[in-house]
């Protein structure tokens, strides 16, 4: 081999290795975190921040691996990952977790709060976070990733009707559309509407065609569907309020130091606070559209009669063991 070649393979044998020591060191630990989201929801774009996050607090030495849209299957598989440890980290609404644990159900019932201050002095309660929390994360084997919850969903529910709707009274003969679940049938029910079960991607020829009148959901919702072409009232109900909490793998746990849980902690906490004020400011950019781009009404009635009107169902709900006996009055205690 002739000098110059000799001298060519160890100056490309030491840019080699010059390249590999200036490139930045593999994360150490990658943790697998899922959701059922679209990326570009406000939930996927929430937990992206998380990831962002934890590397930036970890100076990369954590990953996380967000695999929205179902990748890792839909919610019950998801949380059989958890159990198994194949996937380390998911999101879900608290609401969610009514099939394990009734008492959960109240975060779907309507009117049982008299605000977001009071929902929120609920989950900040000793009962939340000592009894119903731990309940849930034994059955499931995984660990709720928040001192505080921080993941509040402002975009609220409304109710999008092709007829003006004030009042309970209002909905007197008007058809709704409605999945087929216990809680919000007899809820809409009580209300006064008559309840159609129809499948959600049937709702804009159902609305168009007269199926039905009206249908609940949140703003950005209709709007995505293009269920405002076609009905043009929308009533601010409020009738709840949805809260994400974000949950890890106990057997993940079992091989992270104390340092790391401490960051997927904190970066948990900040991201709920971009997702609640960046879900805030949507609320208000979706209505915007909505009325200049479909010509819709927003009705934002007083809700006092709303209340009143639900109250006598959540004796039934107890009656039937949707809700545990004696739930309704312990969320209503709360000052």
């Amino acid at each position: 081999m002739k000098l110059r070649d000799t001298r060519a393979l160890a100056i490309l044998g030491s840019l080699g290795i010059g390249l590999m020591l200036a490139q930045p060191a593999a994360a150490e630990t990658v943790l697998k975190a899922g959701h059922i989201n679209q990326p570009d929801s406000p939930l996927g774009l929430g937990f992206q921040k998380f990831a962002e996050l934890v590397e930036e607090k970890s100076d990369g030495e954590m990953t996380i691996q967000v695999f929205p849209a179902s990748q890792l299957g839909p919610i019950d598989a998801q949380f059989e990952n958890l159990t198994a440890g194949s996937q380390d980290i998911m999101i879900e609404l608290l609401e969610w977790y009514q099939r394990w644990d009734k008492r959960f159900g109240i975060f779907g019932l309507p009117y049982i709060w008299r605000d977001r201050e009071h929902m929120s002095a609920f989950l900040a309660s000793d009962y939340f976070q000592d009894d119903m929390l731990p309940a849930i994360e034994e059955r499931i084997g995984a660990t709720f990733l928040a001192d505080e919850v921080t993941w509040n969903f402002m975009l609220d529910r409304t109710l999008l009707c092709k007829e003006p709707v004030f009042t309970p009274a209002d909905l007197e003969g008007m058809k709704l559309r409605m999945f087929q679940a216990r809680i919000p049938v007899l809820s809409w029910e009580t209300l006064g509407a008559s309840v159609q079960i129809i499948p959600w991607g049937e709702v804009y020829t159902a609305l168009a065609t007269g199926t039905v009148d009206c249908v609940t959901a949140r703003v950005e919702a209709h709007y995505n569907t293009k269920q405002t072409e076609v009905a043009k009232y929308i009533t601010e109900t409020d009738e709840f309020y949805q809260v994400y909490l974000p949950v890890i793998s106990n057997r993940t746990l079992e091989r992270l130091s104390d340092a790391q849980v401490a960051i997927l902690k904190e970066a948990a906490a900040e991201a709920g606070h971009w997702f609640t004020d960046y879900t805030l400011s949507q609320k208000e950019a979706f209505e915007e559209r909505v009325r200049e781009e479909h010509g819709v009404s927003i009705i934002n009635p007083p809700l006092a009669p709303w209340r009143e009107t639900m109250a006598p169902a959540y004796e039934t709900f107890e009656a039937e063991g949707e809700i545990p006996a004696g739930m309704v009055e312990r969320v209503r205690s709360i000052e």
